[in-house]
């Protein structure tokens, strides 16, 4: 008699009735025990989340020293091209061209690598976002 709802308990016998009471405290079981697994589930939901939360929070402090590197890397530039220019209004000499060569030769080094963390801040940064977008969009839908 699973599955179906009696119109009157006359219609049914009483030992029908019955048995639909006891399928009915067993489905009332098993909903509680899902809801004690989600509630326990969704603690544990809220704890990843706050997790990734101070790992976005960290991104940002990531980023801030991301532009601090880049604005001390452009000052580095200018400061490299004004030597530059003061060593070329002075003459060209053997000393002066081997200073510039290191510097020059420095300079580039240090492009490079901040080149470099900027391509992997940059993947990071969307994979994050792309993450983030898709964990919203998600919980979005569910609603």
């Amino acid at each position: 008699m699973q599955g179906t709802i009696p119109m009157t308990i006359s219609e049914n016998s009483a030992a029908e009735s019955h048995a639909d009471h006891r399928h009915w405290k067993r489905d009332v079981e098993c909903w509680n025990e899902d809801i004690q697994n989600w509630r326990m589930e969704h603690c544990a939901a809220i704890v990843q989340l706050q997790e990734a939360v101070d790992r976005i929070n960290e991104h940002g402090k990531a980023l801030d020293e991301h532009a601090n590197a880049v604005a001390s890397l452009e000052t580095s530039l200018g400061a490299h091209e004004k030597n530059l220019a003061a060593s070329l209004q002075i003459g060209s000499d053997a000393a002066i061209d081997d200073r510039m060569n290191d510097q020059h030769a420095k300079q580039s080094e240090l492009h490079l690598c901040q080149q470099n963390a900027h391509e992997r801040m940059k993947k990071y940064h969307h994979q994050a976002m792309a993450k983030v977008a898709m964990l919203k969009n998600a919980l979005e839908a569910a609603c």
